[in-house]
């Protein structure tokens, strides 16, 4: 799989594609996600500096990337009836709330609760 990620803190110059990036693993309350469009958000250029590595530390190489639009590829067992595999779908990935990053061929994403 396709992926945006990077190394360590620092510039644009720290961002590569990763052509064998791993695809996420499905986890509780999660659905994976065929990317079709990314956006790009402040956050994710804040993260990538290093200005919020005290409140959000990463695990390196790390794929950033919160808002997106899909297709659902598959489901936790858990998770909420209303969506199913094909479903057409946006939100965000962000790895600051349990997601995998946008800025890649897959990603897992949260469900809404209630």
């Amino acid at each position: 799989m396709k992926a945006v990620q990077f190394k360590k803190y620092g510039s644009n110059d720290v961002v590569e594609v990763n052509e064998t990036a791993s695809v996420p693993s499905i986890s509780s309350g999660k659905i994976l996600v065929n990317i079709k469009a990314s956006g790009v958000n402040p956050v994710d250029l804040k993260i990538r500096e290093g200005y919020m590595q005290q409140v959000i530390p990463l695990q390196f190489p790390s794929t950033l990337g919160l808002d997106f639009s899909g297709v659902v590829k598959q489901l936790e067992e858990d998770a909420p009836s209303d969506f199913k595999q094909g479903d057409e779908v946006c939100g965000q990935a962000s790895i600051v709330s349990g997601g995998s990053g946008a800025f890649a061929e897959l990603a897992l994403a949260g469900t809404p609760k209630g």
